[in-house]
Order: C-alpha cells, then structure tokens, then sequence
C-alpha cells in the first residue's frame, strides 16, 4: 500500500500538517495526477483505509493535521468517517458539484468536530460561495489565477472566516506574494516535493469481514462474539489492532488484546471501518455486485416496520441473501461462515417469520412478479418506492452513477 503525502507549512514555516494522496505505485518524485493519484471514490477509500489501518495516521502526520481529499459519497452518506475529528482536515473536491445534499454534509461534519476546506477554489464557482460560510480552509491553487486576481481574491476571501491556503508554490517569489497577501498555510514544490510512504499490508479475508459487519448490524451484538470473528482471521486481528491504535490519537496507548482494541474503536466507528475495508477489497466487477446487495439489504430495511420486522434485522438479511453471488460461492458455504442467528438464517433460507416474508417479497419484486399480499397495486408501490429510494442510496453511498 502506497500513500503519498505533501506538508503544509505556515508562515513560520513549520510543517503543521500533510495532505495524503492515494498512489497507485511508489513514486516521490511527481505530482498529483502524474504520480497516480485517483480522484474518485475507489482512491479516496484507499487513503482512509491504508491511513487508518496499514499505517496509521500517527504514522504520517505525527502530531499535525491530516488533510484528506473526500469525494461526494463522503458528504452525503451519513456513515462515520473514522478518523478523530481534531485531527482531521476534509478537502471537498472541486469536481464535486455543490446541491443541498453536500451543504448539509458539510454541515454535518463540522458538527462532528471536522475541519473542512474547499479545495481548489474560484470566485467563478458561484455554488461554491454560500460555503466560505461553512468551511474552515479555502485553498487556492495559485496557478490556476493571473497575478492580478491572487491579491483581490485573498483580498475577499480575508472577509470570511476561513484559513487561507495557498497551493502550488514554486518559486521563493511566489511564497513572499502569498504571505504578503495575508495567507496563512502554503504547499507547493518550493517548500516541499509530496513523498510516498510504503507499507507491506496483510488481507484480511473478505467472509471474515462480512461476517464482522452482519454481527455489527446486530441489536444484539455482545463483545465476545465480536472477539471470535476477528480471532478468526490474523489479518484482520492486526488490522484491528492498528486501527484501534490510530484512533487512540494522542493518547500514545497501545492495545494487548482484541478486546481493548475493540473497546477503543467504539461499534460506529469500527461499523465505518469494516464498510470501507470491505469497498477496497471488493475490486471493480466484486464492487458492482456488491451494490446490488446493498440495494437489496437498504430495500428491505426501508420496508421492515411495514412488514413488522426489525429495520437492523431486515437490512442484515437483504445484504446476506445475496453473498453467494458477492463472493462467487455456494450459498451453503457462506451461510455456514456467517455468523447468524437461528432467526436470521431461517429468514434468509426459509423465507421464515415477517422478516422472511419481507425478503421473499422484495425478491419476488426484483424478479418481475406481481401481486404481492394479494394486494397488487399498494404492494408494488411501497416496494417500487423502497426500491428506488435504495438504489439512490446506493449510489451516493459507493459512489456509482
């Protein structure tokens, strides 16, 4: 696993922070897009999952700021991001368009302790004003403006209150007009070229962690049972462990058990973890299928309490009732590894109880056929809406059009 990483300095010019950048391949030498930096969702997961887990963000910043680039499905899903909010920048891309559903993840965050800065920003970027009342940073690329239009765009971004971040940063001449013109962080090639840091990781395996995440989406979940699963791989036991001990932050704790991991990580934090393992390792054509899993689990979820079914309970047995096709094996193989209740394995094998019932219904819908409850027409209207309101779930949710 590969994470590039570039410092920030402010005007003392001490290093205050580093942003990370997912690579593709180890490369310290180039920038952005030319050292494989992905843009998209697939390589924003990459960032979190490898800072959080395979290095550390201890690791890579050190007591400083980490400044991590978050795509759409960041903002308006509402899953944890699991990284200690005061230590934690998140850059809102500039290919993300601005709507109502962002605004209100923007706010979110930051009611969640998170610092968030607009990247690459332009007065011409009419969306993207109303924020600078939201945000904590702005960061200018200064390569992107004429000379003239650097000193009157700090000049009305200084009306704000927002840090100013002056990116790009080439020549000592450039660094002395951005302090002069009353920024307060710098990045850029003058300063200091971005750095790729290494690490050798270890997979946990993927049923291992499907496993983990059916026990999480449990009412019932006991810290014992999730002890076993993760005993059950050594992978995913050092991953835990490593996560545990990023999340400690300036605690400088380290963990002799799974248990204390565990303790540490908390259930929504560990939930948006393992969600985000589970995306990395899913890969392109294992991702889509993935999706359609989700739909299905976040279809019957929606629909539980009509059905008079538990919402966690219905979600688990969606998203288990299409693992075979996930994962490429027999049903009977991953049922016998999954964790389940004797409730839940007879919902998802039997069709058994009301959460049975919702999942044969939202199956039968799935697969064309009508009249459902003997009550055709509402039937098919709470599951068509359900259905479709999850499939836009999904999509904002993994990042897919």
């Amino acid at each position: 696993m590969h994470v590039g990483r570039q410092p920030l300095f402010d005007r003392a010019r001490t290093a205050i922070g580093y942003e990370l950048l997912f690579r593709a391949h180890a490369s310290a030498t180039t920038s952005g897009a030319e050292a494989g930096v992905d843009p998209g969702d697939e390589g924003t997961t990459a960032v979190i999952l490898a800072t959080f887990t395979s290095f550390g963000l201890r690791d890579l910043v050190g007591d400083g700021l980490a400044f991590v680039n978050l795509t759409r499905p960041f903002f308006v899903d509402d899953a944890a991001i699991p990284f200690a909010p005061d230590r934690t920048v998140l850059e809102l891309l500039e290919t993300v368009p601005i709507d109502p559903q962002v605004t209100a993840g923007v706010r979110r965050l930051r009611a969640q302790g998170f610092s968030v800065a607009l990247d690459d920003f332009l007065w011409n970027q009419e969306d993207r004003i109303p924020l600078l009342e939201e945000v904590t940073h702005v960061k200018v690329d200064i390569s992107q403006v004429t000379q003239g239009e650097l000193g009157s765009t700090a000049s009305r971004l200084r009306e704000h209150d927002v840090i100013l971040v002056a990116e790009r940063i080439e020549t000592a001449e450039e660094l002395r007009e951005c302090t002069d013109l009353g920024f307060q962080l710098f990045q850029g090639y003058h300063l200091l070229r971005p750095e790729t840091v290494t690490t050798s990781e270890l997979e946990p395996n993927l049923v291992t962690c499907l496993s983990l995440m059916s026990r999480l989406l449990d009412p019932d979940l006991a810290l014992r049972d999730l002890e076993a699963i993760v005993y059950r791989d050594a992978a995913l036991t050092v991953r835990v462990l490593q996560a545990a001990n990023a999340a400690s932050s300036g605690a400088n704790r380290r963990f002799r058990s799974v248990r204390d991991a565990l303790v540490m990580l908390g259930t929504q934090r560990l939930t948006a973890w393992v969600m985000l393992l589970l995306a990395a390792d899913a890969g392109t054509s294992s991702g889509a299928r993935l999706s359609h899993a989700v739909v299905r689990a976040r279809t019957c979820e929606t629909l539980a309490r009509t059905w008079g079914a538990a919402p966690e309970v219905a979600f688990t047995a969606g998203l288990v009732s299409r693992l075979d096709v996930v994962l490429g094996l027999p049903a009977e193989v991953v049922l016998e590894r999954l964790a389940l209740s004797a409730e839940l394995r007879a919902a998802v094998v039997e069709h058994q109880g009301p959460t049975g019932s919702l999942l044969a219904a939202v199956e039968a819908y799935e697969d064309g056929v009508h009249g459902l409850d003997g009550h055709e027409d509402e039937s098919c209207r709470r599951l068509a809406q359900a259905h479709l309101e999850a499939m836009a779930w999904a999509n904002e949710t993994a990042g897919r059009a």
